[in-house]
């Protein structure tokens, strides 16, 4: 059973988490990677992979498929053991989604996030190591954030056409 997310509301939400996200950037210098995990909402995050889930099929424009794609990727780097998302455990992370989610998001600006993101699928080397995810929250909040923004109008008009 799904649940039925308002997206004006997610977004909403996303908005007040990018203000506190900011607020803490201005309080301190430098933020350690935890305290992004600990100090952003990440429940909003999840709200918008519930809403892609139940309003998406697999053909989905590419910034929601990476969207769903990256979140998917980081439940399993900390949840699940990132081997499982490589291995299409759920049927949600083959090859060639991959390969499209991988170049939209060096296309957006993120070409460090994208050769990281698609070794284990092109280079056939063994998972790489976890701690990088870790390590690198605040450059998956930002990408989040963008890619988020960019579809706004895209995941506003598919509420309004479901409703």
């Amino acid at each position: 059973m799904s649940i039925d997310v308002d997206i004006v509301k997610a977004f909403e939400e996303l908005e007040e988490e990018i203000q506190k996200f900011n607020k803490l950037k201005q309080e301190q210098q430098e933020i350690d990677d935890e305290q992004i995990l600990t100090s952003c909402e990440v429940s909003v995050l999840t709200d918008f992979d519930e809403y892609i889930i139940t309003h998406y099929d697999k053909n989905r424009p590419i910034g929601v498929e990476a969207f769903y794609q990256i979140h998917a990727w980081q439940w399993s780097v900390f949840y699940e053991g990132i081997e499982l998302y490589y291995e299409n455990f759920y049927q949600d992370s083959d090859y060639k989604t991959i390969l499209r989610v991988a170049e939209y998001i060096k296309e957006i600006g993120y070409a460090e996030f994208s050769e990281y993101y698609v070794a284990p699928a092109v280079e056939y080397e063994e998972v790489p190591e976890e701690e990088w995810a870790g390590e690198n929250t605040e450059m998956t909040w930002n990408f989040y954030v963008d890619v988020l923004m960019k579809m706004k109008s895209i995941l506003l008009a598919s509420q309004k056409e479901n409703q």
